[in-house]
């Protein structure tokens, strides 16, 4: 089920009023869970997101110039933001997301790893947030380090609205590589 995470990419149009967006013009991004997989709904700001209860997740990106060649800049707020959103979470495919936005998080020094713990036969990391007494804590789910690269990499193309292109992620993952991007 893990490697059936194909991260949808920015829409060219308003899924409510079918208008074509503009180069930087501000839209709104629904994410949304099912049985399939995640999708991604792009609304322009006129227009009202629908109140749906399978929504994972609601953020504001713009969409890039067309000439623009390199991925949009991490948006550290976004992806805080629907991280916290999944806080309480208890299904097995947001627990997945929950845990590969930490690396994300983790990885651009958001939130820093603390510790490790193994309770009830599962491992819970422990993240805080610098300078703050916030404390996250994280449950590991049964993944292989690569599914995590790779899905950490989908998601990130994702919230930039970039398309994701497979690479070859073993130099990365041997070097145990952290970016600060």
């Amino acid at each position: 089920m893990a490697t059936d995470w194909n991260m949808p990419r920015q829409a060219e149009r308003c899924a409510a009023c079918d208008r074509s967006f503009d180069a930087g013009e501000e839209i709104q991004v629904q994410l949304y869970a099912s049985a399939e997989g995640y999708t991604r709904s792009d609304f322009c700001a006129s227009c009202l997101l629908p109140d749906e209860p399978s929504v994972v997740g609601v953020w504001r990106t713009r969409r890039p110039p067309d000439e623009l060649k390199s991925p949009q800049v991490f948006d550290r707020a976004a992806i805080y933001a629907l991280f916290q959103n999944l806080e309480d979470t208890t299904e097995v495919r947001q627990i997945q997301l929950r845990f590969v936005l930490a690396l994300m998080l983790w990885r651009k020094r958001v939130i820093q790893l603390e510790r490790s713990i193994e309770s009830d036969n599962r491992s819970i990391w422990e993240f805080s947030v610098p300078k703050s007494d916030t404390v996250h804590r994280v449950e590991r789910p049964d993944l292989a380090e690569d599914e995590l690269e790779s899905l950490s990499l989908q998601l990130e193309a994702l919230m930039s609205g970039q398309p994701f292109e497979a690479c070859d992620l073993s130099t990365d993952l041997e070097s145990g590589a952290h970016d600060d991007a």
